[in-house]
């Protein structure tokens, strides 16, 4: 049974103690920082110059400084740039500029999980990592509440690691929701897992498939999307309040006939199979190898994947259908049809 820390297992005053560096200011670090910062936590975030994002930290009553700036002030540095770029990152900004006992951060645990960024023994290794986007976080502590985070220790040097791992925790506001205890090679693979198996690779591929299955068979594509993308969300939204029985509840007795007699043949023993393969993928190193090796090569497999669906059928479909709904914004993001990154 997990264990789960909450507000009273947490001392918030350990890390207003400390001088935080925040390296990053997407979607994870702004939402650390700002919390931090409101929970009177003295923090610094840390970015290249010339970036983007340094007026809009500075804007937002942070201080902002170049990274090996930022690390040189970190009592605890937290490392929130995108996972293929953290080694360099680290190898040539952080690790020269580190204190010799600062506590290193993780929001996921892929570089230390699978060797690419290895500190030394001097340094707490921890991990808090939000089970949400960043703008959710944030917004989730400014109304008083908060988004369940998982916590992890991998390296103790202090004896103290786990205290400030929680303390770091209550200061973003996950104590609100509940802190999970686990460890950076369960957190990682199971992410990866997660990500891959069911919440965007499955997800996608099942939708693209029903898409094409109905559309080949003469039914309109816009009847196609909304019978096999747009309704998702109705159904996803019941799962997560009540799981899948609320969400059978919740339907038709068709629906949830069809659900029991038909979901099996869809989603059936082989494709638990191919999950399996997909996980021991994870644990070996695999899908880390292939992914750090496309990304040395600047990113071509990617890329051409990436477009690859961008270019499928029902992306237009949507686009063109969505551009009439007047309560949405779902496309704003977007340049051209392609994500604006």
């Amino acid at each position: 049974m997990a264990k789960v820390y909450y507000e009273n297992d947490a001392d918030i005053d350990l890390i207003r103690s400390k001088k935080v560096a925040i390296i990053g200011y997407g979607s994870q670090g702004h939402a650390h920082a700002l919390n931090l910062k409101d929970s009177g936590v003295d923090v610094v975030v840390g970015l290249r110059a010339g970036s983007s994002s340094w007026e809009k930290a500075e804007a937002a009553g942070l201080q902002v400084a170049e990274v090996a700036d930022a690390v040189a002030q970190g009592d605890v540095v937290m490392i929130l740039v995108p996972d293929q770029h953290q080694r360099s990152v680290y190898a040539e900004q952080i690790a020269p500029n580190l204190k010799p006992e600062a506590a290193l951060f993780f929001a996921h645990g892929f570089n230390i999980r699978y060797g690419y960024i290895k500190p030394d023994t001097t340094h707490d290794i921890c991990m808090v990592a939000p089970k949400g986007p960043g703008h959710k976080v944030r917004e989730s502590y400014v109304d008083g509440q908060g988004i369940p985070a998982i916590v992890a220790v991998e390296q103790d040097a202090s004896g103290q690691a786990w205290p400030l791992a929680l303390s770091y925790a209550k200061a973003i506001g996950a104590t609100r929701a509940g802190a999970i205890e686990t460890t950076f090679t369960e957190e990682t693979e199971t992410d990866l897992f997660g990500e891959q198996a069911v919440l965007c690779g499955g997800v996608s591929k099942l939708i693209q498939y029903g898409f094409e299955t109905l559309t080949e068979a003469g039914y309109q594509p816009e009847i196609a999307y909304f019978e096999v993308l747009h309704e998702m969300k109705l159904i996803v939204d019941l799962i997560w309040e009540g799981g899948i029985t609320k969400q059978r509840w919740s339907i038709s007795d068709t629906a949830e006939y069809g659900d029991y007699v038909s979901g099996p043949r869809v989603i059936g023993e082989q494709v638990k199979a191919s999950m399996k393969d997909v996980l021991n993928d994870i644990q070996d190193g695999t899908f880390a190898r292939r992914f750090i090796e496309d990304q040395d090569n600047g990113g071509q497999e990617f890329k051409a994947l990436r477009a690859e669906g961008e270019a499928h059928p029902i992306e237009a479909t949507g686009k063109k259908l969505r551009a009439q709904f007047g309560w949405s914004k779902a496309d704003s993001d977007y340049v051209d049809g392609s994500a604006a990154r």
